[in-house]
C-alpha cells in the first residue's frame, strides 16, 4: 500500500554530513428461515511450537491446557502461564468464516477484539492493534518490510491456513514492527494420522443482485501423505472475484489509493516436506507462491474533480464505477517464499531450533494523484522487496532454589533490499485510458537494511501459583541507501549509511488464583523505524542531510484477568496503556522524526458461555483511545487510522457435534467525532498564533474524520454431505449501506472524497469441502 503517514522501520542518514549516532527502538426472511431450520500437528513448525485454543471456542480444563503452547512467544508455553493477552483462531473457525472471496483481514476483524476493522480493500493499512502497528508473520517469519506496503494480510488464502495466533501488545521478541502486537499465520501441515489423504473444495459467492459478473468462485485442492519418517503437504487454491455491489445494488468503484479486491484472480500454492531424522531431530522445507491480480473494465468516476488546479467547481463524487478502463499493467501482489527449519531436541542437553528463509515480493498500485481535469499524466508505483534471514533459538531448563527456570536465548539475522519506482502514464479526462510513456523514475532511494538481534528470555516458577517472566533483546541495525534523485528534484542526493543499536526489555508475572483463572501484569517494549524510502522520497538534499530520523520505542503496560472453567465458560478482561515519545511528521515536503509524545489506552473483554447441551453465546468488546501532544504541549485525539473506534461483536451458536451447526454473529462500530472536533479547535487556535506554529500543526489540524458508526450481521451454517460438509453464509444480512472506517478516514487524510467508497451490501456464500 502507498502509505500517507509512516510509523515503521528505520531512519537513514546521508553520508552528506549525517554521522551522529541515533537511538534505536525509538434479519431478512432467509436468515430467519436458516435459524429456524437449525434452531437447533499441533506443531507450529517454527519448529517447536503449537497452539489450539480459540478466542470463542470452549477451552479445555487447565489440566488439558498443559498441552497447549503458543508459537509467537518463541518458546512452548501453557497459555494459562503467559503474562499477556494471547488468542488462537483454529482451523474450524477459519473454515466457518471463510467462503469464496473472503480475506484474512475480514476474518481477523470479526474474531480479534484488539484489532481494528477491515478496510475492505487489498490493504490492511490502518488495521492497527491497541493503536499501534501489527507485525504479521507466516510460520514465524515476518512479512513486514521496511518499505511497508501493508498487504501482509493479503498474502495468503484462508484455505491454506491451519490456525492464526495473536499476541496483543508491544513486543520485540521477533525484532521490529510489533508495537501493537503479533499476528502469526500458521500454514497447513500433513495429516500424520493417514498415509495418504486428499481434500477438495469448491465455492461460490454472490452479491444480492445475483448478477453473473458479481460472482466469486473458489477451487482448492490439497494432498497430504505420511510414510515412514517423511510426511508432506501440498495445496493450491484459486479464487476469481467479480464486481462488488453496495447495499443499494450499485456497482462499487475501486479505491484508487490502496486498491480494491473486486475483479481479481488469486492463486496460492503452499507446500511443506518434513523429515524425522531420528528420535530427536527433524528437518523441514516449506515454500509458497502467491499472486493476486486485478483485471477490471471499470474505473472510478472522476467527474467531481475541478476543471483546473485554480478553479473552484469541484462537486461531490458519485462513487460510480465507469466502464471503459484500459490499464496495461494493473494492480497486483506477487510473492515467492521458501524456508527451511531444523530442530534438535537434545543438542548439548538443550533444544535447538534453526530457521532460514527467503522472500521476494512485488506490489503494484493503481494510478493515483489526479487532482483536476486538466492533468495529462499520472504516476503508477511499484514496490519490490527481497528478504533473507537466519534465526536460531536455544532452550534449556535450570533448577534455581528447587524451582524450575526455563531460559530461551538466540540470535537473529536478516537482510532486506527495497526498491520502489513509478511509471509515468499518459492520460486525460475522464481518466479511463492510461498509456505507458516509457518513462520510469525512482520513488525514494534503493535501500539495504541489515538487522542483528540477540535475546535472552527467562521463565521462573517462584511458587506453585506465581510465575515470573523477564527478558532482554539487543538490536543492531545498519541501513545503506543508494544515490538518488528525489521525486520533485533534479539534484542527485549522495548515497547514505547509518547504524544504531539499543537493548529492549520485558517483565511480566502471572498469578494463579485457582486452577481455572489467573491474573497477569506485563511491561514490554516494542520498536519501529520510519519507512526509509517514504521518508526520503520527496525531500530536498538539504532536508535529507539534516533530517531527524530516529527510530521509535513504544512502552507497553498491561493488566489482565482470565477465567477458563471446565464447564466451557471463558471470560477475559484486559486493560492496557502504551506510550511513545517520537512520531513521523510530514510538512512541506520535509519528513522527519520529531519529539512528540503519544499515549494510547483502553480495555478489551471477551466472553464465551455454553448453555444447555449444544448452544453457546458470547462476544468481544474493544475500546481504545489515543492522544498526542502538540507544539503547545496540549493533548489532542489521534485519528482513526491510528486509533480504532469502539468495536463490539456478539454471536450465538448451535452445534450438535454431528456436523450440523449455525452461527449468528454481529459486529458494531461506534461512531466518533472526538478527533474531528479536536482538529477543528486546533485549527481555529492556530489562526491566532504565529506562522511557525501554524506550519507545525497544519497536518494535524486537518487529519481526522467524523466516523459514522455501523452494525452488520452474518449468518453462517454448515451440515454434513457426502464425504465432507457444506458451508453456507449470508454476510451483511440487513444489506446495510455503509462506509468502512478506513474509507471514511482515507477521504479526509488524503483530502480526496473519492476514497469514501461504500462497502459491500448483502452477499451469499456457498462451499462444499470433501475429504478422501
Amino acid at each position: 500500500m502507498e502509505k500517507m503517514n509512516v510509523n515503521n522501520k528505520i531512519g537513514v542518514k546521508s553520508r552528506n554530513h549525517i554521522r551522529s549516532k541515533q537511538v534505536l527502538f525509538k434479519m431478512t426472511p432467509c436468515c430467519l428461515a436458516i435459524s429456524a431450520i437449525f434452531a437447533q500437528q499441533a506443531y507450529a513448525e517454527t519448529v517447536t511450537q503449537t497452539a489450539e485454543v480459540s478466542e470463542n471456542a470452549t477451552q479445555k480444563p487447565v489440566a488439558q491446557l498443559q498441552k497447549i503452547v503458543v508459537t509467537a512467544t518463541r518458546t512452548p508455553k501453557n497459555i494459562a502461564e503467559i503474562a499477556g493477552t494471547v488468542q488462537s483462531i483454529d482451523q474450524k473457525q477459519i473454515i466457518q468464516q471463510a467462503t469464496a472471496g473472503r480475506k484474512v483481514a475480514d476474518i481477523l476483524a470479526q474474531l480479534v477484539p484488539s484489532l481494528a476493522s477491515s478496510s475492505g480493500t487489498t490493504s490492511n493499512y490502518g488495521q492497527t492493534m491497541r493503536g499501534r502497528n501489527v507485525l504479521v508473520m507466516i510460520d514465524g517469519v515476518s512479512q513486514t518490510g521496511s518499505r511497508d506496503v501493508s498487504r501482509q494480510l493479503n498474502s495468503i488464502s484462508p484455505g491454506m491456513i491451519e490456525r492464526i495466533e495473536v499476541i496483543s501488545g508491544a513486543t520485540s521478541i521477533y525484532g521490529s514492527g510489533a508495537t501493537g502486537g503479533i499476528i502469526n499465520i500458521i500454514t497447513k501441515r500433513a495429516d500424520t494420522s493417514k498415509p495418504l489423504s486428499f481434500e477438495t473444495k469448491v465455492g461460490i459467492t454472490s452479491s444480492d443482485t445475483f448478477r453473473s459478473d458479481g460472482l466469486a468462485y473458489e477451487v482448492g485442492q490439497s494432498v497430504s501423505f505420511n510414510k515412514g519418517n517423511i510426511d508432506g503437504f501440498l495445496g493450491a487454491n484459486f479464487t476469481s472475484r467479480g464486481s462488488q455491489f453496495d447495499g443499494n445494488g450499485d456497482r462499487i468503484s475501486l479505491s484508487p489509493w490502496q486498491g480494491s479486491t473486486m475483479d481479481t484472480d488469486t492463486i496460492d500454492v503452499n507446500g511443506r516436506l518434513n523429515f524425522n531424522l531420528n528420535d530427536t531431530q527433524t528437518l523441514s522445507f516449506g515454500a509458497q507462491y502467491y499472486k493476486d491480480k486485478q483485471d477490471t473494465d471499470y474505473g472510478p468516476d472522476y467527474s467531481y474533480l475541478p476543471t483546473t488546479s485554480k478553479s473552484n467547481d469541484a462537486t461531490t463524487p458519485t462513487y460510480k464505477a465507469i466502464k471503459g478502463l484500459k490499464l496495461s499493467n494493473p494492480l497486483f501482489t506477487e510473492r515467492y517464499a521458501v524456508n527451511s527449519q531444523y530442530q534438535n531436541q537434545d543438542f548439548l542437553g538443550q533444544i535447538l531450533n534453526v530457521e532460514a528463509y527467503y522472500r521476494n515480493e512485488k506490489s503494484r498500485f493503481f494510478p493515483y494523484g489526479l487532482s483536476n481535469k486538466s492533468v495529462t499524466s499520472v504516476n503508477q508505483s511499484q514496490s519490490e522487496i527481497e528478504v533473507a534471514g537466519l534465526r536460531s533459538t536455544m532452550q534449556t531448563d535450570l533448577n534455581i532454589a528447587n524451582r524450575d527456570m526455563k531460559i530461551t536465548y538466540g540470535l537473529d539475522y536478516d537482510w532486506e533490499k527495497d526498491k520502489q519506482f513509478v511509471d509515468i502514464l499518459a492520460t486525460q479526462y475522464p481518466y479511463l485510458v492510461y498509456t505507458p510513456t516509457g518513462q520510469r523514475k525512482g520513488y525514494g532511494p534503493n535501500t539495504e537494511i541489515q538487522n542483528i538481534g540477540a535475546f535472552v528470555q527467562s521463565d521462573y516458577a517462584v511458587t506453585d501459583k506465581l510465575n515470573l517472566q523477564a527478558g532482554i533483546r539487543y538490536q543492531y541495525i545498519q541501513a545503506d541507501t543508494d544515490a538518488y534523485i528525489p521525486s520533485r528534484e533534479t539534484t542527485m542526493v549522495p548515497a547514505g549509511s547509518t547504524h544504531d543499536d539499543k537493548p529492549l526489555f520485558n517483565l511480566g508475572a502471572v498469578y494463579k488464583l485457582t486452577d481455572a483463572q489467573q491474573v497477569y501484569a506485563n511491561f514490554s517494549q516494542g520498536f519501529s523505524f520510519p519507512d526509509v524510502q517514504r521518508m526520503l522520497r520527496d525531500v530536498s538534499t538539504y532536508t535529507v542531510s539534516t533530517a531527524n530520523l530516529q527510530p521509535i520505542t513504544v512502552n507497553s503496560y498491561e493488566l489482565g484477568w482470565r477465567l477458563n472453567q471446565d464447564d466451557g465458560l471463558n471470560l477475559g478482561l484486559t486493560g492496557f496503556y502504551n506510550t511513545s515519545d517520537k512520531t513521523v511528521q510530514f510538512n512541506n515536503r520535509a519528513a522527519k522524526v520529531v519529539d512528540t509524545d503519544q499515549r494510547v489506552y483502553g480495555a478489551e473483554a471477551t466472553i464465551s458461555y455454553p448453555f444447555m447441551e449444544n448452544y453457546k453465546v458470547g462476544g468481544t468488546l474493544g475500546y481504545t483511545r489515543g492522544q498526542y501532544k502538540d507544539v503547545a504541549n496540549k493533548w489532542h485525539e489521534l485519528n482513526s487510522f491510528t486509533v480504532a473506534p469502539v468495536k463490539g461483536t456478539l454471536f450465538a451458536e448451535w452445534d450438535n457435534n454431528e456436523g450440523y451447526g449455525v452461527r449468528v454473529q454481529m459486529q458494531a462500530i461506534k461512531g466518533t467525532n472526538k478527533a474531528y472536533k479536536d482538529d477543528r479547535e486546533l485549527a481555529a487556535f492556530a489562526t491566532t498564533q504565529d506562522e511557525a506554529f501554524q506550519n507545525a500543526v497544519k497536518n494535524d489540524a486537518n487529519s481526522a474524520a467524523q466516523i459514522k458508526g455501523y452494525t452488520t450481521m452474518d449468518v453462517l451454517a454448515h451440515f454434513p454431505a457426502w464425504k465432507g460438509r457444506v458451508d453456507f453464509g449470508v454476510y451483511n444480512v440487513w444489506n446495510r449501506q455503509y462506509r468502512t472506517v478506513f474509507a471514511q478516514q482515507a477521504a479526509v487524510s488524503n483530502a480526496n472524497p473519492l476514497l469514501a467508497i461504500p462497502a459491500e451490501g448483502r452477499t451469499y456464500g456457498l462451499s462444499y469441502t470433501f475429504n478422501y
